[in-house]
């Protein structure tokens, strides 16, 4: 039952197709994007979750939306009583 199951959303960021431009991190609305602290192959601090906030994370989709590279990919799923439901 719907009723009775939590969503967990999660977002997945191929570092390598990102330039850094932070549409995505500008779009969040729970914040759960920020720039990394490594470069990737363009030599740019690409985008990654938040280790702290990733959870946060509602799976509206407005990062993938907004990603010109289409470097993000987002996953949503339910789990009801310690079982994933696809």
């Amino acid at each position: 039952m719907i009723s009775e199951s939590r969503k967990t959303s999660y977002i997945v960021i191929e570092k390598e197709k990102c330039k850094a431009c932070q549409y995505c991190i500008a779009v969040c609305p729970k914040q759960v994007i920020g720039l990394s602290k490594d470069i990737n192959r363009f030599g740019v601090n690409y985008a990654e979750p938040i280790a702290e906030k990733a959870h946060e994370c509602t799976g509206c989709k407005s990062c993938a939306i907004m990603c010109p590279d289409v470097a993000i990919s987002v996953y949503r799923r339910h789990v009801l009583e310690g079982n994933t439901i696809p």
